[in-house]
């Protein structure tokens, strides 16, 4: 599928003819695999006469793109139209002895995972959903605090590319204005001695309406915040490079301590009285920022109490 939607991709108009030569394949194999497309929620217009075409340019993948901006040889890429979940993809790829740090996207993720077992829902080739895989041979007691150094390099990305307010709300995500733009979910495979951190990150590059009806809370996107579509390749490159200068700051295990102060400058819920759910317990008080291991800081009647990340629920009361 994804080469007849990278022929596609220029939201010119084509012949089914002109696609079937392009492809190798008969016409009717053509019509099969649009068939296959709008099927997984890609629009394709058909005019009798003219032929198909997407309804707007639309910005595949690609090595040699992230390549040219600047996304170093030694990071392995590993790029597919559509799997079930690029997390699971590294642990796989890890099991198998790959080369690290390594970086997987794909056009498509049928089975992405969120925070709290919630499903991540990213539609066809029109956001970002990669995992970020960095080895540190010192042990997993280095990485503490490493998913905040994350939102800070997606806080980060997000200024660069035109976004004046980017927020950042305790442990994992990203906003513009209160609006969910990007989830982040860590995962690690550790022993003793060696720790491989799968960094997962999903960013709304352009949302459908569509696709995020069943979502449960406030979202947004970069094109609808934008004058201009941002090059998805250029954001993947930007976040992929800003990840690996954060990773190499934690390999002497004090990470933490630098981008304590560099977290807090996005801290949407400083000074705001919020509610703390977890399975075991709720408490409420108001938000006092993080301490240098990236534990939220709670003022709760009075004392300060150090809350740890793991599967809570944050809400402003």
């Amino acid at each position: 599928m994804r080469a007849v939607l990278a022929l596609l991709s220029d939201n010119q108009f084509h012949s089914g003819e002109e696609l079937g030569e392009a492809l190798g394949v008969t016409r009717a194999a053509v019509w099969k695999k649009l068939k296959k497309l709008e099927a997984i929620g890609v629009r394709v217009h058909s005019v009798k006469g003219r032929g198909y075409r997407l309804p707007t340019p639309l910005e595949l993948l690609s090595e040699s793109s992230l390549r040219e901006f600047g996304v170093p040889d030694e990071m392995a890429i590993k790029l597919d139209f559509e799997t079930e979940s690029t997390n699971g993809d590294a642990k796989h790829y890890i099991a198998q002895g790959g080369q690290l740090p390594a970086l997987f996207s794909v056009e498509r993720q049928t089975n992405g995972r969120g925070r709290r077992g919630r499903q991540w829902v990213s539609g066809v080739a029109k956001n970002l959903t990669f995992s970020f895989v960095w080895r540190f041979e010192n042990g997993p007691s280095v990485v503490e605090g490493l998913s905040l150094a994350a939102g800070v390099a997606v806080a980060r990305v997000l200024k660069k590319v035109g976004i004046p307010n980017p927020g950042l709300k305790w442990p994992n995500d990203a906003q513009i204005d209160g609006q969910k733009i990007c989830g982040i979910l860590l995962e690690m495979v550790a022993d003793q001695d060696v720790c491989d951190v799968i960094i997962g990150i999903g960013l709304n590059v352009e949302m459908e309406e569509g696709v995020m009806m069943n979502v449960d809370q406030p979202w947004t996107d970069l094109v609808s915040r934008l004058a201009s579509r941002p090059s998805r390749n250029y954001l993947l490159a930007e976040l992929t490079k800003e990840l690996i200068g954060v990773c190499e700051r934690f390999e002497d295990g004090n990470g933490m301590k630098h981008f304590q102060s560099h977290w807090q400058a996005y801290d949407v819920l400083f000074n705001q009285p919020i509610r703390v759910l977890s399975a075991s317990q709720q408490r409420q008080g108001i938000a006092k920022g993080i301490d240098e291991k990236g534990a939220l800081l709670l003022e709760e009647n009075g004392e300060m109490v150090t809350l740890h990340g793991g599967e809570v629920s944050v809400r402003r009361v």
